[in-house]
C-alpha cells in the first residue's frame, strides 16, 4: 500500500526465553528460513532490517546469514545490547567496503532500563542525559555511509536522552559537522 514511499521495514526481536538462547545457532537458523520467505519485490530505497534485544545473538553466524539473505542489521542501542561500537563493528562484517545503509534504533541510554529512563525523563522535552559516546561514533558512521552514497535511518525514543526530536537534532548537527 507505501508503493515507492516505502522504506526499511524493521523486525524487532523482543528478548528471548532463555530455552531459545540456549541454542543460538538453531535460532539463527530459524530465522535465516523466516527472511529467506520474505517477498523480494519491494520498491526501490527498500528493504528489511533485524533489529535484536539479546546480545548473545549478534555473532558472525548471525551477521553472516543476514548478508546472505540481502537483510541490515538495525544497531540496537538498549540496555540488553552492546555499546554502539561493538554493533558498528558488526557492520563492517556485513558490509566491509562500506556499501549499504545504516538503520539505527536508538532506544535506551546505557545503563538505564525502560522504566527507569520513563522516569527520569518524563515529560520528555528536554535533552536530560546527553549521551556523546554514542552520538559521536553514531555521527561518523552515518556521515561515511550518506558519503558512500548510500540511507541512514534513526530511530530515536525519548528513553534515549530525554527527548526523541531533540535527540535527533542534536544528531543531525553532529553528522553535519562530520560531512563538512
Amino acid at each position: 500500500g507505501l508503493g515507492d514511499r516505502l522504506g526499511t521495514l524493521l523486525f524487532q526481536f523482543s528478548p528471548l526465553p532463555a530455552a531459545m538462547l540456549a541454542d543460538a545457532p538453531a535460532w539463527i537458523a530459524r530465522l535465516r528460513t523466516f527472511l529467506d520467505a520474505l517477498p523480494r519485490a519491494l520498491p526501490e530505497g527498500a528493504g528489511y532490517a533485524v533489529e535484536l534485544r539479546d546480545a548473545s545473538l549478534l555473532t558472525p553466524r548471525l551477521v553472516d546469514g543476514l548478508r546472505d539473505a540481502g537483510v541490515e542489521y538495525c544497531v540496537g542501542l538498549h540496555d540488553r545490547m552492546p555499546p554502539v561500537e561493538r554493533q558498528l563493528r558488526a557492520l563492517a562484517r556485513l558490509h566491509p567496503r562500506g556499501e549499504g545503509p545504516l538503520v539505527v534504533r536508538w532506544t535506551l541510554h546505557a545503563g538505564l532500563g525502560y522504566e527507569a529512563a520513563k522516569h527520569r525523563y518524563a515529560p520528555f522535552r528536554e535533552i536530560v542525559d546527553p549521551d556523546p559516546a554514542t552520538r559521536g561514533p553514531l555521527a561518523a558512521r552515518a556521515a561515511a555511509t550518506l558519503l558512500a552514497g548510500h540511507a541512514v535511518t534513526v530511530i530515536a525514543n525519548n528513553k534515549a536522552e530525554g527527548s526523541a526530536p531533540l535527540t535527533l537534532q542534536a544528531l543531525a548537527r553532529e553528522i553535519a559537522e562530520q560531512l563538512r
